[in-house]
């Protein structure tokens, strides 16, 4: 009778503590409302690694993009500004607040990629780099940009993690049953 309660705790406990404590969190985002039509779309993963509510991180910061793991983002073109894309080696800046569905419309909310650029192109976005809620495409060049005031929707992508100590899970039950047989 002890045994087999030992044997339900312990199975219990390892069970329950699979869990990860930062999780993966991945999403996608869009913004439109350009002057002269176009649109963004994207998509970001990182960890809330120091539990402050925002995913971010910065190459001029000490800590760069830690909580960042990837990201991509795709402008649709117009007539000012062809469409180009951009990837985590161009990310300069990046924080998002996990408790909203929009970013940027608060401090230090935001995204820049290619933000010092000489050549190229940018997309400037939200009140941590821009110190209001307007975002820009620029031609990096020209100075030539679009602008628009619209949100930027934010929508996790629904899966679900694996959690952190998983693979400890089955390898302990195979030993449990192991040693019923044994006791048998």
């Amino acid at each position: 009778m002890i045994k087999g309660i030992f044997k339900i705790a312990l199975l219990a406990g390892l069970f329950f503590s699979a869990t990860s404590a930062h999780a993966l969190q991945s999403y996608i985002f869009t913004q439109d409302g350009f002057a002269g039509g176009g649109s963004i779309t994207g998509s970001f993963a990182g960890n809330d690694l120091n539990s402050d509510g925002f995913i971010q991180g910065a190459i001029f910061n000490a800590g760069g993009l830690s909580e960042i793991t990837s990201f991509s983002v795709s402008w649709s073109g117009n007539d000012t500004i062809p469409a180009f894309s951009h990837t985590s080696s161009d990310l300069t800046f990046f924080s998002f607040d996990t408790a909203k569905s929009t970013l940027g419309q608060v401090n230090p909310e935001g995204i820049a990629t290619n933000w010092f650029g000489l050549t190229g192109y940018q997309y400037l976005t939200g009140q941590g780099v821009n110190s209001y809620n307007g975002s820009y495409v620029v031609n990096a060049e020209t100075l030539v940009n679009v602008e628009t005031f619209g949100l930027i929707n934010v929508a996790p992508v629904t899966s679900v993690p694996l959690p952190g100590a998983a693979w400890l899970f089955g390898p302990a039950l195979l030993s449990v049953f192991r040693l019923k047989r044994r006791s048998a």
